[in-house]
């Protein structure tokens, strides 16, 4: 058997075709431009895919980059939240130990707040980045994104009665 006919009788599975193409696209000499809904329906069209399907295809990837995007957007809030907590917990606890030093007192009482205050500041932080699954993610999610759809709305009626 030659290499012709060995290359006609392999087969792959659908995973592996992605792979494959994946890697030849991103080969391919003009992999930064991009593909045209026209090629996109050419190449769905030789590959035997009625339009139908590749357009619902589409819209559900259309559908996971939005999700996607909105837990981009949760991520950042959950940083930028973590961030103000810390910056108020160095603020007040450098404040709170200069003040203890100051005093002269013999007991440390600063660092007890310091400790225990730690501690919550360091759960958030754990929950930041070690906690991006499961029902607690998904719960703070969702509450985000009911309050971020009531700050919406609000905004919309206020700027239709201003």
């Amino acid at each position: 058997m030659n290499s012709s006919e060995q290359s006609l009788t392999r087969s792959y599975s659908q995973e592996d075709v992605q792979q494959i193409l994946n890697i030849a696209l991103a080969q391919h000499p003009h992999a930064d431009t991009e593909l045209s809904y026209a090629q996109l329906l050419e190449i769905a069209e030789e590959l035997r895919i009625a339009p139908g399907t590749l357009e619902l295809a589409e819209n559900k990837w259309l559908a996971q980059q939005q999700a996607n995007d909105k837990y981009q957007e949760f991520e950042i809030y959950r940083r930028s939240k973590l961030q103000n907590k810390f910056g108020k917990y160095a603020i007040t606890n450098v404040c709170l130990v200069a003040l203890n030093f100051l005093t002269g007192f013999g007991v440390p009482w600063s660092l007890y707040v310091l400790i225990f205050w730690g501690m919550g500041v360091s759960l958030d932080a754990w929950k930041l980045f070690y906690q991006r699954q499961g029902e607690a993610y998904n719960r703070a999610f969702q509450s985000w994104e009911r309050k971020r759809k009531i700050q919406k709305s609000i905004t919309g009626l206020i700027d239709k009665l201003v």
